[in-house]
């Protein structure tokens, strides 16, 4: 206020000697507009300070590469450095105090058949919380079937360099348009959320390691997600259904199902964490189970960590020869690491995993499947992938 006072004075005092011979009554009414302008910008500067943004990203980048050419996420023998890399800026816009915006742009890189670095719109919602504790976001959204779908593509926030694919390619399409709510319960210091979320989703992948492209949607989607936390131990539960719609295999409006189930412990070094998930679809596309477990333990910085993963299909009879026999798959993953927290917002990630037991089938890995099709059986029955990573959040 003492500062207020001393600039009103000293404009007071310009505005005397600027105006020489005029009245007294045209330079009070000057300073007074000028003590009106000046008392508009501070206020404006006010709500500016007022007004929350919040900006952050994150980035990874990484070196892998296979044994052989089975195609095991996409790795083969041809080392691999842009389909590790991406880079993402996210803003939330505080509207009020109940009120927020929130928008995600990533560009990844991708494999030669695809385009690379365009950027995309990852999460785009309005987010508002009643008087009751009520959570109510309408926009596009991350779809939330699994324990790290959050964090699917920031790879900081995750004990491993790859999300194990047994379980985590169950459903590829990761974002959806629509609408959720979200209510906690506090019960004696433990937390229960009750999510329920509905909407759309559709998105061009592409075939195999061709340019071709189909388009894979989901119509109709609703879902429901329960877990109960004490802050060491997490149990989670989802189930959601969708109307699938995938144009190569000719499928529309199949009823699709998914359930999963989650644990997490975490208590002093010792970390855990595993899903069991299952993925029923009517029609030509597969049902398919998938589970995995990860047992970590932290020394400081470093935590090693181990996992094994297993998928199997559940009616390959409906797929019994040709083509879409390519999509039965069987797999066990044997996988060794270790995380480095080289400095606060920075992870570096080393990985082993080791790929086996697909019996009759494909394993679903690219260079078994065209093979496999022409029914000459499995190529490969084994592979190994070597994963650095370098993840960063900031």
């Amino acid at each position: 206020m003492k500062q207020l006072r001393t600039t009103k004075t000293r404009l007071a005092v310009c505005l005397l000697v600027s105006a020489g011979v005029t009245g007294a009554h045209a330079q009070e009414e000057r300073l007074d507009r000028l003590e009106s302008q000046l008392e508009r910008l501070q206020q404006d500067m006010r709500d500016s300070r007022d007004t929350d943004f919040r900006i952050n990203g994150f980035m990874s980048t990484g070196y892998a590469r296979a044994s052989n050419n089975a195609g095991y996420a996409g790795v083969t023998e041809e080392s691999e450095i842009r389909p590790l890399t991406l880079f993402a800026v996210q803003g939330t816009f505080d509207l009020s105090d109940q009120t927020s915006a929130t928008f995600q742009l990533l560009s990844r890189g991708e494999h030669e058949a695809r385009d690379n670095w365009e950027t995309q719109l990852e999460w785009g919602y309005l987010s508002h919380e009643m008087d009751n504790g009520l959570r109510v976001r309408a926009g596009k959204m991350r779809m939330p079937l699994f324990m790290y779908s959050d964090s699917l593509d920031l790879g900081y926030a995750q004990p491993f360099a790859r999300a194990p694919s047994a379980v985590y390619d169950q459903v590829t399409l990761s974002s959806y348009t629509g609408l959720d709510a979200t209510y906690d319960l506090d019960v004696f210091g433990q937390t229960i959320r009750t999510q329920v979320f509905g909407g759309h989703s559709k998105e061009d992948r592409m075939v195999g390691q061709t340019n071709t492209s189909a388009e894979l949607e989901l119509r109709n989607i609703t879902g429901a997600v329960m877990s109960w936390t004490n802050y060491t131990w997490t149990f989670r539960g989802v189930a959601a259904r969708a109307d699938t719609n995938f144009a190569p295999f000719g499928t529309q409006d199949d009823d699709g199902e998914f359930f999963g189930l989650g644990v997490e412990y975490e208590q002093g070094n010792v970390m855990a964490v595993s899903e069991v998930t299952r993925r029923n679809v009517d029609g030509v596309f597969p049902d398919r189970d998938g589970a995995y477990i990860t047992l970590g333990y932290r020394f400081d910085s470093v935590m090693p960590y181990a996992t094994y993963a297993w998928v199997e299909t559940q009616d390959d009879d409906k797929r019994p020869t040709g083509t879409l026999s390519t999509q039965n798959e069987k797999r066990d993953d044997y996988s060794l690491g270790v995380r480095w927290d080289a400095m606060p917002g920075i992870a570096l990630k080393a990985d082993w995993t080791h790929s086996r037991g697909f019996g009759d089938t494909s394993g679903a890995l690219s260079g078994n499947a065209m093979s496999f099709a022409s029914g000459q059986g499995n190529r490969f029955d084994h592979t190994n992938i070597y994963t650095l990573k370098l993840d960063a959040a900031f």
